[in-house]
């Protein structure tokens, strides 16, 4: 269980921590020497229940040891951006309010960003109660009582303490095992990715680079591959700390110390805000779609506020461009695109806080919807409508409205991007149901429903029988040009899928990269015919590498632009393939250089430095070749790497 403080600066937050815990959370020289916390400080308590007692485990584990984890934080305006850093995942916000000041402005804008976080409970420490009368302090419990009334936490326990009362310390502890005592023990999801926001960085002898945080999603294990978010930069977890324990794995919920190794540990510029991720897929993003609300009475948000936006433990300067209205007061909540300074790693749900462009004073907060958003039409209706459907209590009720509302279907790995699950969860919320379609390849499926499906495949019929009606020459059209022939703008895996399915059925027929309708055909030609007979010895010549334009147009001594016309015929009729503006490949050593990819695909090694040791081809030729494959829907580049979506021999079959 992790528990934040909260409070006002000097009404005693880290000395109640420090009661409980035995620690003393002010480690920098600077808050010894100003008497005040400055930045996060970090403390642990451990209650051991008896056998048969304490938190409800789910069967997952015995009763015995359980730690509760602090988080202090500042009070002191001029930090509040670093007590929101230590808030930005808890479970129990410890309240801090001193018996003779009673609420003070640091308490209020505290309480409004524990509002905005949605913080799950709340106790009240009254602290020095020991210093005034008795008057004074029922005056303070009244002004509490008012403060909380019209928020989540009416109903918040209120304790009386003192540091110099030893029982008052023990019943705040009393309160938080009770707490403890009903919150179930965090148990692995494997359906999530690994997350989790770094707030510290620190070298330790022996070890190395140690980053610190909460768990926000996932399992973490010894030896497991994360990556630093901003530039996607591999590194490994050598050991874990998990609530201040030596451990071998950590899970959501859980305060978390990472001993992280790695060739690019100097590059990945590990520090407070950054994300370490288990994913490669998931990206860092400048701008993203939320859910918004003003923080306080009076409060008006206009569009184009400048603001700061908190996040995780980052903190970065944006712009807040509402999407349906012109402005929000208090009491209301909208739709917002925040437009950022530089990158941020979130997915849907994660909570934000935004203060003001000076950064003194709480604005407004609320909750990620979409993490990938597209660049334009951002305030459409239809937009909206989508944004609408993004806002569910649960991502199974989120994907099925997308699915319903969108007639060229959902990516199931963009909607694992978006909303933190991995793909095969994401299939299997859909799982028996006949009225859904699932698009091949399994690694870049798309939803559809069996209706939007049907529709589909008539339109692509419909297109190809038109295709040939106005391009009389040509054997056919290829998938992009097909495409562009839709009104509905469908995504490349989907037409792929679609056009498989038609020729499965008979219904069209596939040569090379050119589909026609069954029965239809036509021929190149009695002079094209020659010149494609002369063309098969120079390809033998050099197979499975491609010769130039400038060497074809040379050894028929035509120019380079009679020699494309003419090789654009050919890819017109399946004969060829287009690679890049200076190579044309026949589709049988396409074959062979793509089962080169194949075979480094399936031991992890498809880069392009060994793709060329592997098919001895010059660099920039498999810098275009790679691409090529990309393009045509066969692998995916991860960084550096690339992976399969599609067999060779189903995407140049010969």
């Amino acid at each position: 269980m992790i528990v934040v403080t909260a409070g006002h600066v000097d009404h005693g937050k880290t000395s109640l921590v420090q009661n409980l815990t035995g620690t003393d959370t002010d480690r920098l020289p600077e808050e010894k020497k100003r008497g005040m916390s400055i930045d996060l400080g970090f403390a642990y308590l451990a209650h051991a229940f008896a056998d048969g007692a304490g938190a409800d485990t789910g069967g997952s584990e015995t009763a015995g040891d359980r730690q509760i984890a602090f988080v202090d934080v500042p009070g002191h305006e001029k930090f509040v951006r670093n007590m929101i850093a230590g808030v930005s995942a808890v479970d129990i916000a410890l309240l801090v309010i001193a018996a003779d000041d009673g609420p003070m402005p640091q308490t209020r804008e505290h309480l409004a960003i524990l509002q905005l976080l949605q913080v799950p409970q709340l106790i009240v420490a009254i602290s020095k109660a020991d210093l005034v009368d008795p008057q004074r302090l029922a005056e303070a419990r009244l002004e509490i009582t008012e403060l909380l009334a019209h928020t989540e936490f009416a109903n918040a326990q209120m304790i009386d303490t003192s540091i110099h009362d030893p029982a008052s310390t023990e019943r705040v502890k009393s309160a938080l095992i009770d707490c403890l005592s009903m919150q179930q023990v965090p148990e692995p999801d494997d359906t999530t990715y690994f997350r989790m926001c770094v707030d510290r960085r620190f070298s330790v002898t022996g070890a190395g680079t140690v980053v610190t945080g909460t768990v926000s999603s996932g399992v973490v294990s010894v030896d497991q591959e994360v990556y630093v978010l901003a530039g996607q930069v591999p590194l490994r977890v050598r050991g874990i700390r998990a609530q201040s324990e030596q451990a071998t794995r950590a899970v959501a919920g859980q305060r978390c110390a990472l001993n992280l190794a790695g060739g690019d540990l100097k590059r990945a510029q590990l520090q407070r805000g950054e994300w370490i991720t288990g994913s490669a897929m998931h990206r860092p993003v400048r701008y993203f779609d939320v859910s918004v609300s003003p923080s306080e009475p009076g409060t008006l948000l206009k569009h184009w506020t400048p603001a700061h936006c908190h996040v995780g433990a980052a903190d970065i300067p944006c712009r807040i461009a509402l999407l349906n209205a012109e402005q929000l007061a208090y009491g209301e909540t909208g739709y917002a695109r925040l437009l950022c300074d530089r990158d941020v790693g979130v997915v849907h749900g994660d909570r934000f806080v935004l203060r003001d462009q000076s950064a003194r004073h709480t604005i407004a907060g609320g909750a990620v919807i979409d993490p990938l958003p597209p660049r334009r039409g951002r305030s459409r209706p239809e937009r909206l409508a989508v944004l609408d459907a993004m806002h569910q209590p649960t991502s199974a009720q989120a994907l099925q409205q997308l699915i319903a509302m969108q007639p060229a279907g959902v990516s199931i790995n963009e909607f694992s991007l978006q909303f933190n699950v991995r793909p095969d969860a994401v299939s299997a919320l859909v799982d028996g149901r006949d009225d859904v379609v699932c698009t091949k390849p399994a690694a870049d499926a798309w939803l559809l429903y069996q209706t939007h499906w049907q529709s589909l495949l008539e339109t692509l019929q419909q297109s190809l029988q038109a295709w040939h009606e106005k391009n009389t020459e040509a054997l056919g059209a290829d998938a992009e040009q097909l495409r562009r022939q839709l009104s509905l703008r469908v995504a490349r895996p989907v037409l792929l899928d679609a056009l498989a399915h038609l020729c499965k059925d008979g219904v069209l027929v596939r040569r090379g990269a050119v589909y026609r309708v069954a029965g239809h055909s036509t021929s190149l030609g009695a002079e094209l015919e020659q010149r494609w007979a002369q063309l098969q010895p120079l390809y033998n010549d050099v197979s499975p590498v491609a010769p130039r334009v400038v060497e074809l147009a040379e050894a028929f001594d035509m120019t380079a632009p009679e020699v494309l016309t003419m090789l654009n015929r050919f890819v017109a009729h399946g004969r060829m393939y287009r690679v890049s503006e200076n190579r044309y490949f026949l589709p049988a050593d396409l074959l062979k250089l793509a089962r080169i990819a194949e075979q480094l695909a399936e031991a992890e090694t498809l880069t392009v430095a060994a793709y060329r040791d592997k098919s001895g081809i010059g660099r920039n030729l498999v810098v275009e070749l790679l691409e090529f494959f990309d393009r045509v829907q066969m692998t995916r580049r991860l960084g550096q790497f690339r992976t399969m979506l599609r067999a060779a021999d189903e995407v140049f079959e010969e």
